[in-house]
């Protein structure tokens, strides 16, 4: 006899992600005293306290991205192609971890990715180019730059291309707050050219 029971099926992560918007408007504040070492520079301030009133206002959820500038919220095309300071809220993904699954009948180079990276001149890069080998990681939605590639892409005091801290969520939750930073990018092949 066929089992009629209908099959239910769980959500991948069964613990939803909740953002808690008193905590994200706390840490907005943090970033506008400069005794915090995550003080951000002057002229993200009117971008930061719009992002403060959005919340307070109910406009926007902290999940969603919203990039503001000139203290006015923009579309993601618009906040891509400006060459001035950008502030932009939103979570984002990073879900494969590379110890955490096999690479494939294709060997250890199937899932990466080489690229050049540089930070933008006209935000303020000195033009100095670093080559990266990223994961092909399509749940994530940014790429991860670490400490040790951030001294190879050159003189980065002043550089107007910062985004803000933003929250990463990995498989198992938000893994944590880290900068975010706009870059230009070249992708090359196996010999980085």
């Amino acid at each position: 006899m066929a089992n009629t029971t209908p099959i239910t099926f769980l959500p991948a992560i069964p613990v939803p992600l909740v953002f808690d918007v008193q905590e994200r408007i706390e840490q907005l504040h943090s970033y506008l005293d400069p005794s915090n070492p995550l003080y951000q520079p002057e002229p993200q301030h009117i971008n930061i306290k719009a992002a403060i009133t959005l919340y307070e206002d109910g406009k926007i959820d902290g999940i969603q991205h919203v990039y503001i500038t000139g203290g006015k919220v923009v579309t993601r095309e618009v906040a891509n192609n400006t060459m001035t300071w950008v502030w932009a809220e939103g979570v984002h993904y990073q879900l494969a971890q590379k110890h955490a699954y096999g690479h494939g009948p294709f060997g250890p180079n199937y899932h990466e990715i080489r690229m050049l990276l540089r930070l933008i001149p006209e935000l303020g890069g000195d033009g100095t180019v670093c080559g990266i080998i990223a994961m092909n990681d399509t749940g994530s939605d940014l790429l991860n730059i670490f400490d040790a590639e951030m001294q190879h892409l050159g003189i980065y005091q002043g550089y107007a291309g910062w985004l803000g801290p933003v929250a990463i969520v990995g498989i198992s939750g938000v893994a944590g707050i880290y900068p975010k930073i706009r870059v230009q990018v070249q992708l090359v092949r196996d010999a980085m050219v």
